[in-house]
């Protein structure tokens, strides 16, 4: 075992006594955005979730975690353990502690094979003569308790063909038994792919068998395609993954950078897609993945690659989405989310709403144009959600924002042909919207400091609430 300390690379096994205590006591004395019901982190910042899979009985939810700032630093892989998504466990964690990790746990996906859990990933590491980085594909196992019993490196550096940019293996199990995994890449001419390979077993070494190609695809200006994830949902073949490059458009690809999925029938390598599309039209949204083993149930990043957010000072950025059950709807994916509610309520939408921020709010809009505004404070911040002329539209223009998150821009909209009813998670820094039952989804950070739980209404509309029951973990 290795003990990393350089820098922003440094591991757990480097802490010092009380070390993550005195981080968590910052974390804490922020009153005003730490969720209640998502997943995020004790301290440090959360990404991208990892190796997500139900083993028979439980599920395990991997993120990746750098547990000492609000920073992109040394990547482990924090490891939650769950049967109702309400009530987590900790099993043990993904800790960079060998030369082919060296620098950050990386993603990747998860099956079971042999009654284990087996964790692909990607480990960063850099090159001593120069820095280049050079990265390993590796395996993780841990048995169905949770506790990690191996790790060994499986490649040990990018094919020909391809750059330094070869990351996020998810692995599956073929009809044939055998197993594949899908891997982002980056072609040498700087254009973004997948690759996908082919393994008899664990002890077997991975081939490269071909890249993916996904029809009618739009690739231009893509230079990299990350957490690539390929499944069967309704009877169609499925590709989710995040292409980064795509140019800013007025309705789609609003981000810097974006997380799409792809829908048709898989013939050879290539995906014969008959419907593309985004799949969150918010400002934070990234790096989704599938439960591998589940009816795919899907868990996303809110949050982007070089973003940086209000609650960085205390020392903890980003959460996990919550979990949203995929099912295939004319033809297209639709997400509703799996979370616990209280009893509904009618409510006025106007004046003062207890409890509010950390509420599930239902609104019947009956195709009218409609315009909400959410929360107070005594600097007239407020959230506002807009819809008119077949566009619904998310607008944080009156709440506190970094430099990073105005670059690029404060508005998302999204197109609506019918626009019946929305219903708003709110989780005090957190708003995820599903659109006409999770026909579309908008999830976004905003921030309010010391807000009140105001609501105006353009217009008299049916609504409902409920409070949202607070996770334990």
């Amino acid at each position: 075992m290795h003990i990393f300390n350089n820098g922003k690379y440094k591991s757990l096994h480097a802490q010092s006594p009380d070390e993550l205590n005195q981080i968590r006591q910052t974390v804490l004395s922020d009153h005003d955005f730490y969720p209640t019901y998502h997943l995020a982190p004790k301290t440090g910042l959360f990404n991208d979730p990892n190796g997500l899979i139900f083993d028979g009985e439980k599920y395990h939810i991997f993120a990746q975690w750098f547990p000492y700032d609000a920073m992109h630093g040394m990547k482990h892989w924090e490891h939650f353990i769950t049967t109702d998504f309400q009530t987590f466990t900790k099993g043990d964690l993904l800790i960079p502690d060998e030369m082919f990790e060296s620098h950050g746990c990386y993603s990747g996906g998860a099956i079971l094979w042999e009654d284990n859990i087996v964790a692909f990933y990607t480990g960063n590491t850099r090159r001593p003569s120069d820095n280049e980085r050079v990265p390993h594909q590796n395996i993780a196992i841990f048995d169905k308790s949770g506790k990690l019993l191996e790790k060994r490196c499986i490649i040990d550096q990018a094919p020909q063909g391809y750059t330094e940019h070869v990351r996020d293996p998810k692995p599956y199990i073929t009809a044939e038994g055998k197993i594949r995994f899908v891997l982002g890449a980056q072609r040498e001419n700087l254009t973004g792919t997948c690759l996908i390979y082919e393994m008899d077993n664990l002890n077997d070494t991975p081939r490269l068998v071909s890249e993916l190609a996904v029809k009618d695809f739009d690739n231009s200006h893509v230079f990299m395609w990350e957490c690539p994830d390929l499944f069967q949902l309704g009877g169609k073949d499925v590709f989710v993954w995040s292409p980064q490059g795509k140019l800013r458009e007025q309705y789609q690809f609003q981000n810097n950078y974006h997380a799409t999925y792809a829908l048709g029938t898989l013939e050879g390598n290539q995906l014969n897609a008959e419907h593309i599309e985004e799949l969150d039209y918010g400002f934070d949204f990234y790096a989704p993945q599938t439960v591998q083993n589940s009816d795919r149930i899907l868990f996303g990043w809110i949050g982007l690659p070089d973003l940086t957010y209000p609650t960085d000072k205390y020392k903890w950025h980003s959460t996990l989405t919550m979990p949203r059950q995929l099912t295939l709807e004319n033809g297209k994916i639709t997400q509703r989310p799996i979370v616990k509610l209280g009893e509904k309520q009618a409510v006025k939408l106007s004046g003062e709403i207890a409890n509010l921020d950390t509420s599930y709010l239902q609104v019947k809009v009956e195709n009218q144009p409609l315009e909400l505004t959410f929360f107070r404070n005594t600097e007239g911040q407020h959230l506002a959600l807009r819809y008119e002329n077949g566009v619904l539209s998310l607008d944080r223009s009156q709440t506190t924002q970094t430099d990073l998150m105005e670059k690029f821009d404060t508005v998302r909209k999204v197109k609506v042909d019918r626009l019946d009813e929305i219903e708003i998670y709110f989780d005090r820094s957190i708003v995820e919207i599903f659109i006409n039952g999770g026909e579309k989804v908008m999830t976004s950070r905003f921030f309010i400091a010391q807000r009140e739980n105001q609501v105006t209404s353009s217009r008299a509309v049916d609504a409902q609430i409920a409070q949202v029951q607070a996770i334990q973990f």
